[in-house]
């Protein structure tokens, strides 16, 4: 290796399962005056070692073992930031040292405070290392809490909904209300972000925004119970792989946006040829979830291999009127999931908005896919919710053993289907659908049939498909539809013999009970 100022010329750098570009010179921000006892901020000997790297065309900019109290700071092109074993950055929660620019602000652009890591309008980037990134998000909160500065913010999305335009000075304004994301990836390509351990956020931990050709993997992120501490925001972005991270954190784990509603929809940016394998997420309000903001859409999805134990939710597509945009082509497989108050939630009533003539402003749900999944604990298993004006379409969820205290609840579909589906509730009944067509029911059952309570209850479901299925002992009515409406459902070799009805008509209401 040759020598050059600051250290050894670093010949390469690898990412798990992914090599990265030649890392170039060596800059150790000791060189640049960093103290590693936290006697003195470190900010001015990182930003000096990056702006070293950045003169000498690209390198890998180091932090060695040590604490480390810094401001935000920017990064550069054809740059790798190595924290090292052993290093700890700190970022205080000083509002004095933020900077603000235009970004996005949970699906709305306006003027935002900058990350504290920042990498914007950049390339062949690289985070790695196995040091700890750590801030304290109750200190973030205190900082943010501006009721002047909230109460602008709010008006100025009001105003984006009533198209009315909105002066830059309003922008300033709301500013100081907003919280820094904690690394944030703007306009940017071929960033990865490998093996780091975080510890608390300001506010979302990672956001991936208008961003190309993302890595993120290995990566540690602990911000339970943090407030608004998602762990990987993936907004209006492309080609993004995350793998192999655990997430304990206060909010949601994985989240996919797109922006939010008139001002996501006249941006129109997809999120979209997304890879999620291999990950745990506890704690989380939603294990991976799409949405809320969908405005310029989400498609071309994966996410497998994922283990969730506490969250609230375990796989949720969420949206509501207002958002508009389509959200289709998601695959969600190879799920364990422990302890989880709803395991799967596919709605459209993230919030409660009167139902209104379908326009732009409509969500459209379709082609989702949910398989391979173990479920143990859930008060509520799979609960599925369409606008009557825009019902969710081809929904498929298939291989599924679960137990939990209510089984489905599903209504507004299209072509639904559940194919090897076996569900055990405690209430019942254990699989109820409503105001639904096309649906396709296969190989569905129970092994634990609730007493008084049909296993499957359909209520004006036309053109329904029951096929395969089987009733165990100690089953009483297997599939209860409304008066009339047996002949709307077709029966293809079933096994029902052991149910002491295996079809009945009923008018009793089994909704207002569920």
């Amino acid at each position: 290796m040759q020598l050059c100022k600051g250290g050894l010329v670093a010949t390469a750098v690898f990412l798990t399962q992914s090599a990265v570009w030649a890392a170039g010179p060596f800059f150790n921000i000791a060189d640049y005056g960093a103290k590693n006892d936290g006697s003195a901020p470190a900010t001015q000997a990182i930003r000096s070692a990056i702006q070293a790297a950045k003169a000498a065309g690209g390198g890998t900019v180091f932090i060695p073992a040590g604490n480390y109290t810094t401001g935000p700071f920017a990064l550069a092109s054809n740059l790798v930031l190595d924290i090292g074993a052993g290093a700890t950055l700190h970022f205080p929660a000083d509002r004095a040292e933020l900077t603000y620019s235009k970004g996005r602000m949970e699906g709305v652009e306006g003027i935002t405070p900058d990350p504290l890591i920042n990498i914007r309008d950049l390339e062949n980037v690289t985070i790695t290392g196995r040091g700890t990134i750590t801030t304290n998000n109750a200190d973030w909160m205190k900082v943010a809490n501006h009721p002047d500065a909230r109460s602008a913010w709010m008006g100025i999305l009001r105003s984006i909904e009533m198209k009315q335009p909105v002066p830059e000075s309003e922008y300033q304004k709301a500013a100081p209300a907003l919280r820094p994301a904690f690394i944030r990836t703007m306009n940017s390509k071929n960033v990865h972000i490998n093996g780091i351990h975080i510890v608390g956020s300001s506010f979302w931990t990672i956001h991936v925004l208008y961003s190309n050709n993302v890595v993120i993997d290995g990566v540690t992120i602990e911000t339970y119970p943090g407030h608004n501490t998602d762990g990987v925001d993936v907004d209006s972005s492309s080609d993004v792989r995350i793998a192999n991270c655990y997430i304990d954190t206060g909010d949601d784990g994985i989240v996919l946006k797109s922006g939010k509603d008139r001002d996501g929809r006249r941006v129109n940016r997809p999120t979209e040829r997304v890879a999620i394998v291999n990950c745990t997420v506890h704690h989380a309000h939603g294990a991976v979830v799409v949405g809320s903001e969908t405005s310029g859409g989400v498609r071309d999805v994966v996410a497998s291999n994922i283990v969730c134990d506490g969250t609230d939710k375990g796989v949720r597509v969420k949206s509501t009127r207002g958002r508009g945009a389509v959200v289709e082509d998601l695959t969600f497989d190879h799920w364990t999931m422990r302890n989880v108050p709803m395991a799967i939630n596919v709605t459209n009533y993230y919030t409660r908005v009167p139902q209104e003539p379908v326009s732009d402003r409509t969500p459209i749900f379709r082609n989702i896919n949910v398989s391979n999944m173990i479920i143990e604990g859930s008060p509520t298993i799979i609960d599925v919710e369409g606008l009557p004006e825009m019902p969710i379409s081809s929904l498929r969820i298939s291989n599924i053993v679960a137990s939990g205290k209510v089984g489905m609840r599903a209504y507004n579909t299209d072509d639904m289907e559940l194919h090897n589906v076996q569900l055990n509730a405690e209430s019942g009944p254990t699989i109820l659908v409503r105001d639904s067509k096309n649906l396709e029911l296969d190989a569905v059952t129970t092994r634990k049939a609730v007493e008084g309570m049909p296993v499957v209850r359909l209520d004006h479901c036309p053109g329904t498909i029951l096929r395969a299925s089987k009733a165990f002992s100690g089953t009483g009515t297997f599939l209860s539809v409304a008066p009339g409406e047996l002949k709307d459902v077709k029966l293809v070799g079933n096994v029902l013999d052991a149910a002491s009805k295996p079809t009945e008509e009923s008018a009793k209401d089994y909704w207002k009970s569920n």
